[in-house]
């Protein structure tokens, strides 16, 4: 009964050695849905005195990625990410207003897409966390902001100057963690939490920490 025991996890552990193997040439496409928290900063120091006004605000967006295995246990790729913050509040402030101050409330969504590239660092096989070094570059899409405030007794809501709808362009770092675990030779899922850091070229800095869920499918371009 033991020798029956013995070889059967013998078996198992021949069987599993080619599917650990495989990681060195797999190629792997993975989606993951995330929500995110950011912390959006205006830069208005020029207009107040003080420091850049900065507020944490959520949202969410989603990843999609494509890596190939150089080693068991390192994969390299690239991914597309794409995500909204929603509106950031700032109560009190002052801005130019065809080329006037005027001090109100001003609020501005804050939105992104990102392509970015790095090792993953894989240390397992069937049950695998997983550390993901990412750079890259991004471009920002923040909606026009809206300074809203009161004049003889009448609001308005006007557009700052310098602050319409534009485009900017970021260099991006990240840093990701999960745990994945794999159903078979194919499918993957898993849980994964990020944390990003954008310096504008034109914007001040942005900052994004996010968690989701992650599913991934295999194959194998190279035959063995």
């Amino acid at each position: 009964m033991r020798w029956s025991i013995s070889c059967a996890s013998v078996v198992v552990a021949a069987l599993g050695v080619p599917q650990a193997a495989a990681d060195r040439y797999e190629a792997t496409v993975t989606l993951r849905p995330i929500a995110a928290m950011g912390r959006v900063t205006e830069d208005v120091s020029s207009r107040t005195p003080g420091a850049p006004l900065a507020r944490s605000t959520y949202g969410g967006g989603g990843e999609i990625s494509v890596s190939y295995g150089l080693r068991n246990w390192l994969d390299v790729g690239a991914e597309l990410v794409g995500a909204e913050l929603t509106t950031a509040t700032y109560a009190s402030t002052t801005v130019a207003v065809e080329g006037n101050d005027a001090m109100g409330r001003l609020t501005r969504r804050a939105r992104f897409a990102q392509l970015r590239g790095g090792p993953t660092f894989r240390f397992g096989v069937s049950w695998i966390p997983t550390v993901h070094l990412g750079l890259g570059v991004g471009a920002r899409l923040p909606t026009a902001a809206t300074l809203r405030y009161e004049d003889f007794g009448r609001t308005f809501e006007l557009v700052p100057d310098g602050m319409t709808a534009t485009i900017s362009l970021d260099v991006v770092a990240n840093v990701r963690v999960g745990f994945e675990h794999r159903f078979d030779r194919r499918w993957t899922v898993g849980l994964v939490a990020e944390a990003m850091h954008a310096i504008g070229v034109s914007e001040p800095p942005l900052d994004v920490v996010s968690g989701g869920i992650s599913l991934s499918y295999t194959w194998y371009p190279v035959i063995r």
